[in-house]
């Protein structure tokens, strides 16, 4: 092979290896010895593109070296499923049942976005989804409760910051309502649970927002002036959610695990669908956006777009017709909505 050639076959072994250990990702828990594992799970996508490129590659050139690359890209066919949805599968029929999660980032308290009245916009949006069921993360209400006009809520907290909350506003009658202790109180991590009469049937519904991995300023300018102390930084803070985020998903499963009733479970993991928080709480559920989605299904509208951090999983025993990442720019999430029977 010519000296080019050569470098490219060294590089897609490299990045071939890479990618089948961020397939481990989702099994690695980040507590042990594992979590460099974690790291290749979050730039899986990146690692993804660069073998298709590679694939590409050796396909123009007519070279067999293309079947080891392309061996290790169809060994995770799966995980490309919960990234990208090239066929639409929705049900568009009437359903009977609907739910809406959004992460409403304090009703923009800190004017992050510069326009007037986006907290009354985010409630005017909630009231009109119509929505059976609406669960609302970083739910701010410092002194009283925003006119959400839902017959049923459970507003929840954990322990301190009691101006920083989750909401859940149903419809239907809520008759239990109660928190699953993560040990998040001091950074807004919380995960509240409530039972809801659906007709004759109950359900519980778990409305969760995990650890953020709290980036700064400086670490969003790594992006543009990148530098060895800038991505330390960033390390580091990768690092330490990853950690919290595993210790927080394994408290939720174990009180999941422990459910009467079919579970709904919906909000803002602040992790990408390759990670070990996704696949512990979305084992034995259905993504909805992998069920009936389309597209990258992105969900986060902050300054790194095209990630997919906020779900909604369910039992099988619902039937899910419908899921939409809904563009509407009053956060730094979009909020995402399921139809179901």
């Amino acid at each position: 092979m010519k000296i080019f050639d050569r470098i490219i076959y060294i590089l897609s072994f490299c990045f071939s290896f890479a990618l089948l250990l961020s397939y481990l990702s989702p099994y690695a828990d980040p507590q042990t010895f594992l979590l460099p594992i974690a790291f290749l799970g979050l730039f899986y996508p990146f690692l993804l593109l660069v073998n298709l490129l590679i694939l590409f590659y050796w396909i123009f050139k007519f070279k067999r070296h293309f079947w080891p690359t392309l061996i290790v890209i169809l060994l995770g066919y799966n995980h490309i499923d919960t990234l990208l949805k090239v066929k639409d599968n929705s049900n568009e029929k009437p359903s009977i049942y609907s739910l809406t999660s959004f992460n409403v980032r304090l009703f923009n308290v800190y004017d992050w976005i510069k326009e007037e009245g986006i907290k009354q916009e985010i409630i005017s949006f909630i009231n009109q989804s119509n929505s059976s069921i609406v669960c609302l993360q970083e739910f701010y209400a410092p002194n009283t409760l925003p006119s959400i006009n839902y017959p049923y809520s459970h507003i929840g907290l954990q322990k301190k910051r009691s101006h920083w909350r989750m909401a859940t506003y149903s419809k239907y009658p809520i008759i239990k309502k109660g928190t699953v202790s993560i040990s998040g109180e001091n950074i807004n991590n919380v995960c509240i649970f409530s039972d809801i009469i659906l007709l004759e049937d109950t359900i519980r519904v778990y409305n969760i927002h995990l650890a953020s991995n709290t980036f700064e300023d400086s670490d969003y300018q790594f992006i543009e002036k990148p530098s060895v102390e800038g991505a330390e930084n960033i390390f580091k803070r990768l690092k330490k959610s990853f950690i919290i985020r595993a210790t927080e998903v394994n408290s939720i499963k174990k009180h999941m695990n422990q459910s009467p009733y079919p579970i709904i479970v919906c909000g803002d993991f602040n992790d990408t669908p390759h990670s070990f928080a996704y696949h512990q709480l979305s084992e034995g559920l259905d993504d909805a956006f992998v069920k009936t989605g389309f597209g990258f299904g992105r969900t986060y509208n902050g300054k790194f777009p095209a990630l997919r951090i906020d779900y909604i999983l369910m039992s099988p025993q619902f039937k899910i017709n419908n899921y939409k990442t809904l563009e509407v720019k009053l956060s730094d999430h979009y909020p995402i909505s399921v139809s179901f029977d």
